[in-house]
């Protein structure tokens, strides 16, 4: 019985996510695409790119410059230069918020002139010209839109590779859920919402204090069956390169996972109860191993069905979406993602720390 809301999940549910989106007519819907940014001089000519070649036929942009001291400020103002819908807003004091994003993010959101808001991180870019059109088709009926953030590698590391399998497995979690109408989160660097629905939740008044969460934590608190939806399509996706070193990955996870203990309650409870299972799928057969042969075979049974499952689930997510991910990868990801959920589930409670990335 323990494991078995893992074959609920990869056999009845994640599937759900395997049909594409189909847009058959733009929603053309006023659109302010929102990017927070500190020191990002590196990364934002290239997000800069993308975005003004987006075929959208109204939109804007808006960079928030939170106190940058790189060449953060000069390259905005360059592009807009060119593009007069880029837009600059600059933050020179947070007063010590919290969390620095939020606050951030809360200057600039007033500023945008659409009521329909898209957001990315300033390390990401979209992975093709249709993004808005995509992201945005679902706002004539919708408030709140979930997207994809793909990390693509870029060493082909072992912790680039977790990192894709680990960011995989949540998205085919939230996105199927939210398929049937539970919606417990998203990720910043793929999300939309209306200024509507943050005014409603009077912006991120509820979790200020809490550092991550200006994406899951909004949508954990507003995000209902007929008000939210995700994407699923090959044009809708934005990419990213995941971190390099096992040290980025670790304060990375600490930061995204300290908004977990926020969740809703009955959130939490299915999110435990997932990861119960899953831990029970190796724990029970470490324990029983030493017994007989009969539960041997039965327990790798078990575990090679939900493995095979867990690998059909990818691949068919990959072919809808376009993406890229080694299968055969999965056995070795699936185990390490025991020692993940332990590790950085026991720091999460202990940690302290406050990074603003």
């Amino acid at each position: 019985m323990l494991v078995l809301p893992q074959f609920i999940l990869w056999c009845f549910i994640v599937p759900v996510v395997w049909k594409k989106e189909v847009i058959s007519k733009p929603s053309n819907v006023g659109v302010s695409v929102i990017v927070a940014a500190r020191n990002e001089a590196k990364n934002l000519p290239q997000l800069l790119e993308a975005l003004t070649k987006q075929d959208y036929p109204n939109f804007e942009i808006i960079i928030i410059n939170d106190r940058s001291t790189d060449q953060t400020s000069e390259i905005i103002k360059k592009f807009h230069q060119k593009h007069i819908n880029i837009t600059e807003v600059n933050i020179l004091n947070n007063f010590d918020a919290k969390s620095p994003k939020k606050f951030a993010l809360t200057q600039g959101i007033p500023k945008a002139k659409y009521e329909h808001l898209l957001f990315t991180d300033a390390d990401c870019i979209p992975i093709s010209d249709q993004w808005i059109k995509t992201m945005s088709n679902k706002f004539t009926h919708k408030s709140i839109l979930l997207g994809i953030g793909w990390y693509v590698p870029k060493f082909d590391l072992l912790v680039e590779r977790f990192t894709q399998f680990e960011t995989l497995i949540t998205a085919l979690q939230y996105i199927s859920f939210s398929k049937i109408g539970i919606n417990y989160m998203g990720v910043g660097r793929n999300i939309a919402y209306t200024k509507s629905i943050f005014k409603e939740a009077n912006g991120f008044e509820q979790h200020q204090n809490v550092i991550s969460g200006d994406d899951d934590l909004l949508v954990n608190q507003m995000a209902k069956k007929d008000n939210t939806s995700s994407i699923i399509h090959p044009d809708s996706l934005t990419i990213s390169q995941p971190p390099n070193t096992w040290k980025k990955w670790y304060f990375q996870k600490l930061r995204h996972l300290s908004a977990g203990h926020h969740y809703k309650l009955s959130n939490k409870l299915l999110l435990g109860t997932l990861s119960t299972s899953h831990l029970s799928v190796y724990f029970i057969y470490l324990l029983l191993l030493p017994l007989n042969v009969a539960n041997l075979l039965y327990l790798s049974l078990l575990l090679i069905l939900r493995i095979v499952a867990i690998t059909i689930c990818t691949i068919k997510f990959t072919r809808t979406t376009n993406t890229k991910f080694s299968w055969w990868y999965i056995p070795i990801m699936d185990f390490m993602l025991i020692a993940y959920q332990i590790i950085i589930g026991a720091s999460s409670v202990i940690s302290k720390r406050n990074t603003w990335i």
